[in-house]
């Protein structure tokens, strides 16, 4: 099955309900969800994102690569899971 890639542009707050990435846009506090084990990558290209823990560790548990984006709109870091990459 091919992953889908998440990419938040605008100001959200990201969080977990029910094994869930919850989105919650904060311009107009609408909600969407979308199943953790359908993502392959997110993208967080704006700095107002908000990004919670329990978020951050299911990402991880389901293999799931978040990129973090400068000023300049380019990828600054990436968060990966050290279980399965020997690099590290």
């Amino acid at each position: 099955m091919i992953k889908q890639t998440l990419m938040f542009t605008s100001p959200v707050y990201l969080s977990l309900r029910d094994q869930q990435l919850v989105i919650t846009y904060k311009d107009n506090k609408d909600t969407v969800t979308r199943p953790i084990e359908d993502i392959g990558f997110v993208v967080i290209e704006n700095p107002e994102v908000t990004i919670s823990v329990p978020a951050i560790n299911a990402l991880a548990d389901n293999n799931v690569s978040v990129i973090f984006c400068d000023k300049k709109k380019m990828p600054r870091t990436m968060l990966m899971t050290l279980e399965g990459n020997t690099t590290q």
